[in-house]
């Protein structure tokens, strides 16, 4: 029987380990309660670019396996959502000249001097394993905000999860100071009898943005992405409510409180190692062998960066807000919520994270 080998390498910022991370692979897939949850389509293209290899979608897996076949029906269009020149995927022999060859093209995305990935199983001799397959998916991405935020010093931002409140650094604004990201940061939406809210902050570039959810109620990585599809859609410049509640614009006395995140979590997926899959007539059956993702997010006042540590001094809220008529709004990520990395006009982000606990946060000093 011949062996399938699957890796996904996701890199999105370098910090410490948290074990309590969760990596999902489909969207659709449930959310652990209490849990930090990582979501990206890069496991998708490259389980697709390893179904090309071995000849096309599967006419039969032994036993049925759900999360196969969840993979294999995928309808995700994954160029329409990935950022151009950050991300790729290999599926090839798994020798040595194609993993030289993997690591050397990785290298000009990633900019570092050596390759980033391996053979599980190694490679014996110059040879390697030229009956089996290997795949490989890297993403590799940095966005800078419009306007970067400020970094509190002084307080803290207590996280509230079941298990308490957790005292953790945080960046953001307020004041009359939040009269300037006007143009920088979209209000998607604000229902305070909820507590929901939503804002999307805009990269220099302005092809591509962060957006912070805070969902009215619990949900999964679809459901939320399908909610921030609907108001993105419907977002729409309303000079009329300037300063009013419903102000797509977010307004001096406005308040941001956003957690820095830190995460550096790998998984493997054993439950994809069950299976036999067979691609056609009279083919061999192929076996994953083994499949692993690498996921490095970190998240910061000045954006997402990819193996950056940035920060900046700044004390948030150092001037007093501006009298009415500017209505205060509260956009405070201090119970679980969502982070997405979207591109304009796409359907889906390229990388989703819930924060379900404290554990990808930084603690105050």
């Amino acid at each position: 029987m011949k062996s399938l080998i699957a890796l996904t390498t996701t890199a999105l910022l370098a910090a410490t380990i948290h074990a309590e991370t969760v990596t999902l692979l489909h969207p659709d897939a449930a959310i652990p309660p209490g849990k930090t949850a990582v979501w990206s389509p890069l496991f998708q293209a490259t389980w697709n670019a390893i179904n090309v290899e071995a000849g096309g979608q599967p006419v039969r897996i032994d036993p049925p396996n759900d999360l196969m076949t969840q993979l294999d029906t995928s309808e995700l269009d994954v160029k329409a959502v990935m950022p151009d020149g950050s991300w790729k995927v290999w599926a090839g022999p798994a020798t040595k000249v194609f993993l030289d060859r993997v690591n050397r093209e990785a290298r000009e995305i990633t900019k570092e001097a050596t390759g980033p990935f391996h053979l599980e199983d190694g490679l014996p001799g110059e040879g390697g394993h030229p009956e089996s397959l290997a795949a490989f998916g890297l993403l590799d991405r940095e966005i800078e905000f419009q306007r970067p935020l400020y970094r509190s010093e002084k307080k803290s931002l207590d996280f509230i999860t079941p298990d308490g409140p957790s005292a953790s650094q945080f960046f953001g604004v307020a004041g009359s100071l939040s009269s300037q990201f006007g143009d920088s940061i979209r209000v998607l939406a604000y229902e305070p009898t909820t507590k929901s809210h939503a804002v999307e902050l805009m990269s220099g570039t302005g092809k591509e943005s962060v957006i912070f959810y805070r969902p009215p109620a619990s949900g999964n990585f679809k459901s939320a992405c399908a909610s921030i599809r609907t108001l993105r859609s419907g977002f729409k410049e309303k000079p009329e409510a300037f300063g009013a509640i419903n102000d797509p614009r977010f307004h001096a006395q406005d308040v941001l409180k956003v957690p820095y995140i830190s995460l550096d979590v790998r998984e493997s997926f054993p439950q994809l190692t069950t299976s036999t899959r067979y691609h056609g007539k009279g083919e061999k059956p192929w076996r994953i062998a083994w499949a692993e993702q690498l996921t490095r997010f970190d998240l910061h006042e000045k954006g997402a960066r990819v193996r950056v540590k940035t920060s900046m001094g700044a004390d948030p809220f150092g001037e007093p807000p501006p009298p009415p008529p500017m209505v205060p709004r509260f956009f405070i990520y201090d119970r679980p919520f969502f982070v997405f990395l979207w591109r304009d006009q796409a359907e889906w982000p390229y990388f989703g994270i819930w924060i379900g606990d404290s554990w990808a946060l930084k603690s105050f000093p």
